[in-house]
C-alpha cells in the first residue's frame, strides 16, 4: 500500500483543517443556541476551578503525547530519533483530525514515516502494529459491555438507547473481526491468511474485493517479516505503553470534569465508559476527526451528569483533544516539510 506523496501532502495542508473546524464550530454553535446562554455564575466559575485537577488535566496532555512518542521510539528499536518521533506523533494526530475517524490518517502516517528515512515496508509495518495495539486496548476496554456494565449508560439515552446500542455493538463486532484477521496474519501465519483471503474472494460476489484482499495480505506479510523474532519483553513494554497512553488520554476528561464538579470515585469509571461509547460512534466516517458527531454524542451522554457545566466542559474538551492538534499541526507542518525535503 504505497501512499501517494501528493495526496499525503494535500492531507497535511492547512486547508484540510478548515472542514473539521467549520463542522465543529457549526455543531457547537447550534448546541449553544439550542441550550441557551451559559449562566453568568458559570462564567464566573470558569476562572475558579480546582487548580489541582486542572493542572493534572493539562499535564495529561503532555503525558499522552510523551507516551505516543516513546511508543514510536520503542517500536523502531531506537532507529528513529526522538525528534523524528516527535514530528511523526504530531503530524499523525493532525492527519487523524482532518480525516474520517475510521481512516485515522494511516496512509499519511506511512508517508510521514518514509520521509523520516524508513523504508516503505517498515513504515507500513509500524502503522499496522500501532493500529493493532490501539484496537486491542479499545476491544479490551469495551468488552465489559457484553456483561451489562454499559447498560446504565445506554439507559440514560432514552429514545436513542436502541440506536446507539446497535451502532456500538455493530462497530465493535466489525473492529473485532478486522483486528483478529490482521493480528492472526501478523503474529501467527501470514501466508495461511493470504491463502484464505484469496480463496474466499474467488467466490463470485466477493471477487470485487479480491484486489484489496491481495494488497492487504501483502501488507500483512511485510509487517510479519518486519517484527519476526522480537522478544516477549518488547511486546510487554509496547503493550503496557499503549495501555498507559490511552488511559491518560481518556483520563483527561475525568480530570477536566473534576476541575469544576466534585465527582465520587465510582463516577470516574462511568465517565471512562462514556468516552468508549463516544469513540465507537465516532468510527462512523461522516466527518473528519468525528467533528460534529463528537459534540452531539458528548451532549447526549453528559448533559444529565454535568448540568449547567456541560457546554463549558464540552468546549474545553474539544479544544484540548481536537483543535489543539489542528493548531500544533498547522504550526509544525511547514517546518517538517522544509526539514524532510531538504534531505
Amino acid at each position: 500500500m504505497e501512499p501517494n506523496a501528493q495526496t499525503a501532502l494535500k492531507t497535511l495542508s492547512l486547508k484540510k483543517a478548515l472542514i473539521p473546524v467549520v463542522c465543529g464550530v457549526i455543531i457547537t454553535g447550534f448546541i449553544f443556541y439550542k441550550s441557551g446562554k451559559i449562566k453568568n455564575e458559570i462564567l464566573t466559575l470558569v476562572a475558579n476551578p480546582n487548580w489541582k485537577y486542572l493542572s493534572m488535566a493539562m499535564f495529561s496532555i503532555v503525558l499522552r503525547e510523551a507516551g505516543h512518542i516513546y511508543r514510536l521510539h520503542l517500536l523502531s528499536k531506537n532507529i528513529l530519533s526522538w525528534k523524528s518521533c516527535f514530528y511523526i506523533a504530531i503530524l499523525w494526530e493532525f492527519s487523524s483530525a482532518v480525516t474520517p475517524s475510521v481512516i485515522g490518517g494511516g496512509l499519511v502516517a506511512i508517508f510521514i514515516f518514509s520521509k523520516e528515512g524508513l523504508t516503505l515496508g517498515r513504515s507500513l509495518s509500524y502503522v499496522i502494529i500501532n493500529g493493532i495495539l490501539d484496537n486491542i486496548f479499545f476491544l479490551g476496554a469495551a468488552s465489559r459491555s457484553f456483561f451489562g456494565d454499559f447498560e446504565p449508560i445506554f439507559a440514560m439515552l432514552g429514545d436513542l438507547s436502541s440506536s446507539i446500542k446497535v451502532i456500538f455493538f455493530t462497530n465493535y463486532t466489525i473492529l473485532f473481526i478486522y483486528t483478529t484477521i490482521i493480528a492472526t496474519g501478523v503474529f501467527i501465519n501470514p501466508k495461511l491468511l493470504k491463502w484464505i483471503l484469496m480463496h474466499v474472494t474467488s467466490i463470485g460476489f466477493l471477487k470485487r474485493w479480491r484486489k484489496k484482499a491481495y494488497q492487504m495480505s501483502k501488507d500483512i506479510i511485510i509487517t510479519a517479516n518486519g517484527f519476526r523474532g522480537r522478544k516477549p519483553i518488547f511486546w510487554v513494554k509496547i503493550l503496557a505503553c499503549t495501555v498507559c497512553t490511552w488511559i491518560v488520554r481518556y483520563g483527561f476528561l475525568n480530570l477536566l470534569i473534576a476541575s469544576y464538579i466534585p465527582i465520587p470515585l465510582s463516577e470516574h469509571l462511568i465517565i471512562f465508559r462514556k468516552q468508549i461509547i463516544i469513540w465507537t460512534i465516532m468510527l462512523i466516517p461522516l466527518a473528519p476527526g468525528g467533528s460534529g458527531i463528537a459534540e452531539i454524542s458528548f451532549q447526549e451522554l453528559f448533559s444529565t451528569t454535568l448540568g449547567d457545566y456541560m457546554l463549558l466542559i464540552l468546549l474545553l474538551w474539544r479544544i484540548c483533544t481536537f483543535y489543539l492538534y489542528l493548531s500544533i499541526g498547522a504550526l509544525f507542518i511547514p517546518k517538517w516539510i522544509k526539514r524532510v525535503f531538504k534531505k
